[in-house]
């Protein structure tokens, strides 16, 4: 007898406690680990440090993928990404451009662009500032680094009078290895693998219901490596990002 009463009063006990915690949603406050997706609208460009390179533009791209906030402090996060990400640009070689095209000789031309479409795996990691909830709002700022390993690197290439049909260098690829169709003399178009770009930005976040909050953000990334592997042209890349993400 003693022992039933004593396991029906320990049941009792601990349903009581659960049902009590279950009345009681979890607050973000006392929340570590907040996990989430994101998606972002990138607008980038390449900068080029060389005599010889003109900038050539603004080109367009996306981010997508998982971001987390390890929360060390009530408003005070750090913050991770593993993103794939494309980061676009442009460049115009200005000098007289040696091209040695297979069965054609070699002949020079002025003022070719390259258009590239890089894509990476980029895991940025900033510590992000939050204010104290303002209404459903915080605010919040951030800034860190977001290195970045090229999976996939392809060029346009476009000029006056160039001796190959436009259609044929739409997607020349411009990383390692590529054994590209054709071989320019005097400029290295190859990418280099590694990104290293600074990264600062600020958002607000909308609590929407319970634990789940929507987020908007402004980020720019500033490369200060070289994204080229020539040892006769520089140039880094340069991007802005609009973020929309949601955090559960």
């Amino acid at each position: 007898m003693g022992k039933k009463f004593i396991l029906l009063t320990l049941s009792l006990f601990l349903l009581s406690s659960y049902s009590k915690s279950e009345e009681t949603p979890k607050n973000d406050e006392n929340r570590k680990f907040i996990f989430g997706l994101k998606s972002s609208a990138n607008f980038s460009w390449f900068k080029p440090d060389s005599r010889n390179l003109a900038k050539g533009g603004f080109k367009t791209g996306i981010s997508y993928g998982i971001m987390g906030d390890y929360m060390f402090l009530p408003n005070y996060s750090l913050n991770i990404e593993v993103l794939v990400s494309s980061l676009n640009g442009k460049l115009t070689y200005k000098d007289d451009y040696p091209i040695y095209v297979k069965g054609i000789d070699t002949s020079k031309y002025k003022g070719v662009n390259y258009e590239y479409n890089n894509k990476y795996i980029q895991i940025p990691v900033s510590i992000k500032f939050r204010t104290k909830e303002i209404g459903k709002m915080k605010y919040f700022a951030q800034f860190g680094f977001a290195p970045a390993f090229i999976f996939s690197a392809k060029t346009r290439i476009k000029g006056n009078n160039l001796p190959w049909p436009e259609d044929e260098v739409k997607k020349v690829k411009a990383n390692e290895g590529a054994e590209d169709q054709y071989q320019f003399t005097n400029f290295e178009d190859d990418v280099n693998f590694l990104l290293l770009p600074l990264i600062i930005g600020g958002g607000a976040e909308m609590k929407l219901n319970g634990n789940t909050s929507l987020v908007a953000g402004l980020r720019f990334e500033n490369g200060f490596n070289d994204i080229l592997k020539s040892n006769s042209t520089t140039a880094y890349s340069k991007s802005i990002g609009l973020t929309v993400g949601v955090f559960f």
